[in-house]
């Protein structure tokens, strides 16, 4: 999510607003509120609900995405930090375009519920898509890697989506 690159008031937790009629911080609702309000999950209701409507969103994220290629824009595992970066810097980007883009006089004054959740939703499906994407690829590439220095074979040889 892009706050977790964000320095301002601590990657947003220390900047109070309000989703959905209740008071939280803006971390909390892009980490956890937003996703739950994508997926039918009332306020506050967590772990129980979450893993049915995380498999079901999954499966709406891979079907919304079919025609899309499944390969991560980097996967050198020899080289870790080029590819944080790229990420990090991507979602820098999306702070200063999407979070932060009404100012902050907006977000602390505002239900974020609105029209902010209407431009963060697609942000927030997208991303997490992309985190599977990039997490299968990142795994796949490790067991290549291993294969090759060790011969060793990962049953079933690759992770695929």
């Amino acid at each position: 999510m892009p706050l977790h690159v964000e320095g301002y008031a601590k990657g947003g937790t220390k900047v109070d607003v309000s989703f959905d009629g209740h008071s939280d911080h803006l971390h909390s609702i892009w980490d956890t509120d937003m996703s739950h309000k994508i997926n039918g999950i009332k306020h506050r209701q967590k772990h129980n609900a979450e893993k049915p409507a995380s498999q079901k969103w999954a499966e709406h994220l891979l079907q919304q995405n079919k025609h899309r290629p499944t390969t991560a824009e980097c996967t050198d595992v020899t080289n870790p930090h080029r590819c944080i970066k790229l990420w990090a810097d991507e979602s820098n980007r999306l702070n200063c375009a999407v979070v932060f883009k009404r100012g902050i006089p907006y977000i602390t004054n505002e239900d974020l519920a609105g029209e902010y959740y209407d431009d963060a939703a697609p942000i927030i499906e997208e991303q997490i898509y992309k985190a599977g994407v990039r997490l299968a690829a990142w795994i796949n590439a490790l067991a290549e890697e291993r294969r090759s220095r060790t011969g060793f074979v990962v049953q079933g040889d690759r992770l695929d989506l």
